[in-house]
């Protein structure tokens, strides 16, 4: 391979990683940033209190005594 070449892969290479580089900064930006709506605010409100509450079902069935959970994982 000659010089030219390899510097035109590099070149590639690094405005790739440039790219991607700023679409991750673009998103991180806006999460930190107060540009969240109310409307976005309330949504994920609403999925964590849903989250919430499937962890404390889930929290409920494996704390049962009627639940075996090894005998259920050996099953598997």
């Amino acid at each position: 391979m000659d010089l030219p070449m390899i510097v035109l892969i590099v070149a590639i290479v690094a405005i790739a990683t440039a790219g991607e580089a700023f679409k991750h900064y673009l998103k991180s930006r806006k999460i930190t940033s107060s540009e969240i709506t109310n409307n976005e605010l309330e949504l994920l409100r609403k999925q964590n209190r849903h989250l919430e509450q499937r962890v404390e079902v889930l929290e409920k069935i494996v704390t049962d005594n009627s639940y075996d959970l090894k005998s259920t994982i050996n099953a598997l």
